[in-house]
């Protein structure tokens, strides 16, 4: 989320009305007929989907009145007897347990993770949180993550893969994670006929994410103008796209902000959706920082083990040349512009900041007979230069602007969603308040790259974390 140095305007005291929990189901390891519902004692659950995490997460806290009937044997010959004892103790709550876990928001959209839909959530662990409670009830905080999490600790890919790389994601989630989740929301890519990869007994993530990075558009992208995927997991299954098509993408609701004490969505002007509760602002502007991480210019050096000769090829896409190019190309940008850096010598902008390292994209084992692979071997597998290059600068430049802010519960928003925001402008003019004014320097088209969903008895709040690549008001409230 947001770092240090945000600056926070304005906090309203409006509460957005509870969801509904309708299930918070925990299913017993040792036997899959038994379960407990842990509903009644529930304090709090957080739920998070994030760009840059492979799992959606949660957590449940409860409070264990120790009301769960249990059969226990009594001793030999003796039989069995019922108790009523902890859901820790009478389940047992013992780790890798499948939860059920249901909410719905007061506009009918509900997230759902269900044994019998093969998209249970799985314990991760279970917290004991001390409180100052003079009852003898205690009270637990469990993390649950999808089944693949797990599974992808325990799990290695081993052989090679050939043909897209949309195909190669869709096989290791298949094959190595044996996954349930929806995986047809995985865009196709531009893949030459050659191109194999050999994961090397790496995990099925790291896997994927490292292919990601070698991926690029069949459609919404242009070799020498950018590149670069997201792979993550939604309520809605896992999902594989580029940057430039989440940037398109339809938006999916305008938010409004600003600093009236009425946080009411009654009487919003047209084409707005909902009224932000706070909001954050994050401008990433640290020109060292991301002179380090690349972002306006990298310099690769491929090695090549087969013959042990390297290149360097040049990539200057964030020069004035580069950027020329990305307009006539039509790049998609949250924005109206990119920032840029100077060409001048004192600012070092005819320098590459940053080095990147890496085996040349040929000579890879590949599938086939030995005379095959013998072929193919001399082949480059993909287009490294304007690949890897653009990749590198294009996932640092979309954190260029950020803002965070929560609204009301509304369960339909996901990670990878556009969504329009207008802010005020600060300060005040000769006649009124700027806060009447829209900034037109932050406002705009965002992408989500967090949400959490907070969800209490008596409340429900939607946080997200929204960032763009560029600056400028693009868009408009629909």
């Amino acid at each position: 989320m947001a770092g240090q140095g945000n600056k926070e305007r304005g906090k309203t005291t409006r509460e957005s009305s509870p969801a509904f929990l309708e299930k918070v189901d925990i299913v017993s390891q040792e036997d899959k007929t038994r379960s407990v519902s842990v509903i009644g004692g529930t304090v709090r659950v957080l739920y998070w989907e994030s760009l840059l995490a492979d799992s959606v997460r949660a957590t449940v806290t409860f409070t264990d009145a120790g009301n769960t009937l249990s059969t226990q044997k009594r001793g030999q010959g003796h039989g069995k007897r019922k108790k009523k004892v902890s859901a820790v103790e009478g389940l047992p709550i013992i780790g890798k347990e499948k939860v059920n876990l249901k909410f719905t928001d007061n506009h009918k959209n509900t997230i759902d993770f269900n044994i019998r839909n093969d998209n249970n959530l799985i314990m991760n662990s279970i917290v004991n949180i001390p409180t100052d409670s003079e009852t003898s009830n205690k009270t637990y905080m469990l993390d649950l993550a999808s089944p693949e999490f797990i599974a992808n600790d325990e799990e290695r890919v081993k052989t090679c893969l050939e043909g897209p790389i949309e195909e190669m994601v869709k096989t290791i989630l298949k094959d190595n994670l044996k996954t349930d989740r929806d995986i047809e929301d995985l865009e196709k890519t531009k893949t030459p006929t050659t191109f194999s990869y050999t994961a090397n007994n790496k995990k099925p993530f790291y896997t994927i994410n490292k292919l990601s990075k070698k991926a690029i558009s069949e459609e919404n992208q242009k070799l020498g103008v950018t590149a670069g995927y997201f792979f993550w997991e939604t309520s809605d299954g896992y999902k594989f796209k580029s940057i430039d098509t989440l940037l398109s993408g339809k938006q999916k609701i305008s938010i409004l902000y600003n600093e009236t004490p009425d946080s009411t969505d009654k009487g919003l002007p047209a084409g707005y959706d909902v009224k932000a509760l706070t909001l954050e602002m994050n401008n990433k502007i640290n020109v060292q920082q991301k002179l380090a991480a690349g972002t306006y210019s990298t310099r690769l050096f491929s090695f090549n083990p087969w013959d042990t000769n390297y290149d360097v090829p040049i990539s200057d896409m964030m020069s004035a040349e580069g950027l020329e190019k990305i307009k006539e190309e039509s790049l998609k940008l949250a924005g109206e512009r990119l920032p840029v850096l100077s060409n001048n010598d004192e600012l070092g902008g005819k320098g590459y900041t940053k080095s990147i390292f890496q085996l040349a994209a040929t000579g890879q084992i590949n599938i086939g007979e030995i005379g095959e692979q013998l072929d193919k071997s001399k082949l480059s597998s993909y287009d490294y230069k304007d690949i890897s290059n653009q990749a590198n600068m294009r996932y640092n430049q979309l954190f260029a602007s950020e803002v965070v802010v929560t609204i009301p519960g509304d369960f339909s928003l996901h990670a990878g969603d556009t969504v329009f925001i207008d802010l005020p402008e600060t300060g005040e003019t000769e006649n009124k308040s700027c806060a009447d004014e829209v900034n037109n320097e932050d406002s705009g088209l965002y992408l989500i790259s967090d949400l959490c969903h907070y969800i209490t008895a008596k409340e429900t709040y939607t946080k997200l974390n929204l960032i763009r690549d560029s600056f400028g008001r693009v868009g408009t409230p629909s």
